[in-house]
């Protein structure tokens, strides 16, 4: 295997492992936890929201220090495969929060560190396709894991055994990476040609703002999809399968996503994903069939990972010689809005009895967010495209 591509494909795992298991195991798993292990959808929203503040403290973390990288990554996946193998080895509530906790910061040190770690070595302007790769991952970890679960379930197996399953699971990803993380880091030039060539449009608060309004918008839905299906269809059998079509959009729509940026730049871009998530909202409240529930969630799932791609590539227009502490500080953002959607959410469906509010107080901040993805600095005038080169 060639080195770009054994890069790419170590990135991509990291991802796999930090979102697809480290934060989002919870979601497919969340209807089978309140069927067998008597978790309630507000305990639900707790181990989503206690997740996400253990994100948002790995992402101080890496903010304010200064950590190794080969470490940081090594620590973060020892660190998710084992507090993905407690969930399932003890019972209650306390355990539980501090098991998500620890997972939630270990996957934001992965997040940080391996996107650094992968565009550093993969550089978007020769390895377009390979980029896009790396980013596959969540969506990757997300099929990989909704497909598991929702084919388990015929057969009986508790949700304890499927945490600890995928901790069996990340710990054989981790042995295929482990060695891969202590190659060296190959000469920038192409950073350094791409950053010359390009140049971000739009200030860096507004994209922090965005980012972190987003990361309330979109994590209403993708915490609570299989619930929200079972709400709307009553139909347990299904609700399963829309977590991994969730995750089969985004891998599609984020390898397509290097012939579109060639036609248009990073922040518009981001606002036409912000637009995509609200439009998949909408079907949710007005449509609620099979159908329109798919429709949905590709919708919504697709942008996933693209929103992120596009950002991250904004933030190295941004701070071309170490994009690493803008990644924290974006990541930071992106925590905040995650504690607080999903103990919102949780909340107003247990008062309403129903997602309608939780989903449309969503797709409003969305809104705000692609009004902010579209400021711009003034007087720079960049032609369409060229901060794809």
């Amino acid at each position: 295997m060639n080195a770009p591509l054994r890069i790419a494909l170590t990135g991509m795992l990291l991802l796999a492992i930090a979102l697809g298991i480290g934060r989002f195991l919870l979601t497919p798993l969340l209807p089978i936890m309140q069927a067998d292990a008597g978790l309630t959808l507000v305990g639900g929203g707790w181990l989503a929201s206690v997740n996400n503040l253990g994100y948002l403290a790995g992402a101080l973390l890496c903010t304010v220090v200064a950590l190794p990288q080969r470490q940081a990554l090594r620590g973060g996946l020892v660190t998710i495969v084992l507090s993905t193998a407690g969930m399932g080895l003890v019972h209650g509530m306390v355990p539980w929060l501090a098991w998500r906790l620890l997972a939630g910061v270990a996957a934001a040190v992965l997040v940080v560190h391996g996107i650094a770690w992968s565009m550093h070595r993969v550089s978007a302007a020769t390895h377009r396709l390979l980029e896009a790769l790396v980013f596959t991952g969540p969506g990757v970890g997300i099929v990989v894991s909704g497909v598991i679960v929702a084919g388990t379930q015929p057969l009986g197996v508790s949700s304890a055994a499927s945490w600890i399953g995928f901790g069996l699971v990340g710990a054989l990803m981790t042995a295929l990476v482990w060695r891969t993380l202590a190659s060296a880091s190959p000469a920038a030039t192409a950073h350094a040609h791409a950053a010359a060539t390009a140049r971000p449009t739009g200030p860096a608060w507004a994209l922090i703002a965005a980012y972190g309004l987003i990361g309330f918008g979109y994590v209403i839905p993708a915490t609570f999809l299989p619930v929200i299906a079972g709400e709307r269809l009553h139909l347990p059998a299904l609700r399963e399968w829309f977590w991994p079509l969730y995750g089969a959009a985004t891998v599609v729509l984020t390898l397509l996503l290097p012939r579109i940026l060639r036609r248009i730049d990073n922040r518009p871009a981001l606002a036409g994903t912000c637009v995509s998530m609200i439009a998949g909202i909408a079907l949710i409240l007005v449509w609620p069939s099979i159908l329109g529930l798919a429709l949905a969630t590709v919708l919504i799932g697709s942008v996933l990972m693209p929103i992120v791609m596009v950002v991250m590539r904004e933030a190295r227009l941004l701070a071309p010689s170490d994009h690493t502490r803008l990644i924290a500080a974006l990541t930071t953002a992106f925590g905040i809005g995650q504690i607080v959607g999903p103990l919102t959410a949780a909340w107003l469906a247990a008062r309403q009895h129903s997602f309608d509010v939780p989903l449309l107080l969503a797709a409003l901040t969305l809104l705000a967010a692609t009004g902010l993805a579209l400021v711009r600095t003034r007087g720079v005038a960049v032609p369409v495209g060229e901060t794809q080169r």
